[in-house]
């Protein structure tokens, strides 16, 4: 049975949404236009319409209810028995003594028909909050359908303005600015205006946004006049740029209430649990994940005695997979009676040598067809390069990410993208590309890099 503290816990979620729905409706940035704005608000004004028939905090307020009357029947229950067994006593005592109390037995009377009155009312009581809680659950699925549509419309909406501003970022405007200036009355007008110019500029960037909005291409001043007293007042025509930087992208995220990243860690089996930053996320062949997540993160996903790991730098409706070789169960060896003492510590060192350390992988570059990744073996608080033998390094693939060694044009296409660390590369065919010299070169050594090219 679900307690109060879920249903508590689900209510403060639901308010939680419609508090966002809010301030997307009533906040307002110079970021977003007017025809902006009004899609912004007829995406939340939709939500919380459909969020509202849904009903999931009416049926969590009956919830609750439910659950404080059933606390309290059984309570009353509880007494009422006790009343019983208390009468009975008395009753039985006093019919001893050849006594017989007909008030006793009204009040036992009452009393046992109080507890079967309970009784179904406590019956009736746990069926509907059974009802009541699938019904919950089935209003949380919705909710988060409707949360997935709502974000894929907010982040259409987003891309539609980023590239209105990046277009605009291209764009030289010009624009007359007025203002006045207080100057010493020894200053010539040139002086105070030299010695201005900088606060000038900075007025002008300041009225139109600020330094990581606004690029001052020509600062021309087109007419000044000086009074007696020093004071000057100035025209200026300003070319300028609007620049698009990471602020102002995470400033329109703001507003339109997309501070949060969504993605999805997905893997092929039912049984992986996924850790980012060591804190469990959830589990299964599916999990999306939302929260605060700015840089890059270690994510991890564990199936029984396997673990991959991954650097990443989680994106909004990103799909990060993580394969599991599926592996036919063995046998445990019989133990060897010949075996001696020495030889089973032996082993045991063996295995304890085997399993010092373990490996992540960097996300060299991904697109819509490849992730590559590039391991790396931590090892005594050290992150130390990945080099093997050309069998190994294909089992290393294939093992962790059913995966390949990267081709020769896949080198190539990765040093278009990324700046590889300098050394041979091992291809699947067994030869070896130099990062260096870019091109496929004669083997030199028994053990390289590699790259592992996961298909997506």
């Amino acid at each position: 049975m679900v307690g109060y503290s879920f249903a508590k816990s689900i209510l403060k979620s639901g308010l939680i949404v419609s508090s966002i729905i809010g301030f997307g409706q009533v906040s307002a940035s110079d970021l977003v236009d007017f025809n902006e704005q009004i899609r912004l608000n007829e995406i939340t004004s939709s939500f919380q319409e459909q969020y509202d028939e849904i009903g999931l905090e009416s049926s969590v307020l009956m919830f609750n209810e439910l659950n404080a009357s059933i606390e309290s029947s059984k309570i009353k229950l509880i007494n009422n028995i006790d009343i019983i067994k208390s009468d009975v006593d008395q009753m039985q005592s006093k019919l001893m003594q050849g006594e017989y109390d007909d008030s006793l037995v009204l009040m036992l009377r009452k009393a046992s028909s109080n507890v079967a009155s309970l009784r179904k009312e406590l019956a009736q009581s746990e069926a509907t909050l059974i009802e009541t809680e699938a019904k919950i659950k089935v209003s949380e699925s919705s909710i988060k359908q409707l949360e997935r549509a709502k974000n894929d419309d907010l982040l259409a909406l987003y891309e539609d303005i980023k590239t209105r501003h990046v277009k605009k970022s291209n764009q030289i405007l010009s624009e007359d600015f007025s203002g006045q200036l207080s100057c010493n009355v020894t200053d010539s007008l040139s002086a105070c205006m030299n010695r201005n110019l900088p606060s000038m500029k900075n007025a002008f960037i300041l009225k139109n946004g600020g330094l990581e909005r606004v690029e001052i291409v020509d600062f021309t001043v087109v007419d000044a006049t000086q009074k007696l007293n020093g004071d000057l007042t100035y025209a200026v025509n300003a070319n300028f740029k609007h620049v698009y930087s990471p602020n102002t992208e995470i400033e329109l995220r703001k507003a339109l209430g997309l501070e949060k990243v969504r993605f999805t860690l997905a893997s092929n089996s039912k049984d992986t649990v996924f850790y980012i930053n060591e804190r469990r996320v959830g589990g299964g062949e599916t999990v999306d994940v939302s929260g605060n997540y700015v840089g890059v993160y270690n994510v991890k996903a564990v199936n029984g005695a396997q673990t991959q790991s991954l650097r990443l730098d989680l994106e909004n409706q990103g799909e990060y997979f993580f394969p599991f070789k599926v592996s036919s169960k063995v046998a445990p060896a019989k133990k060897n009676p010949t075996e001696t003492k020495n030889e089973v510590v032996a082993k045991k060192q063996n295995v304890n040598q085997e399993n010092m350390g373990f490996y992540s992988n960097t996300v060299l570059h991904s697109d819509s067809a490849f992730s590559y990744l590039s391991p790396v073996l931590h090892r005594d608080n050290k992150e130390l390069q990945v080099f093997l033998g050309q069998n190994s390094a294909l089992e290393f693939c294939e093992d962790k990410f059913s995966s390949a060694l990267a081709s020769e044009e896949a080198y190539r296409y990765l040093q278009s993208q990324v700046k590889l660390i300098p050394g041979d590369y091992w291809l699947a065919n067994g030869r070896v590309y130099s990062s260096e010299e870019q091109a496929v070169v004669k083997k030199t050594f028994e053990t390289n890099r590699f790259v592992c090219m996961v298909n997506m």
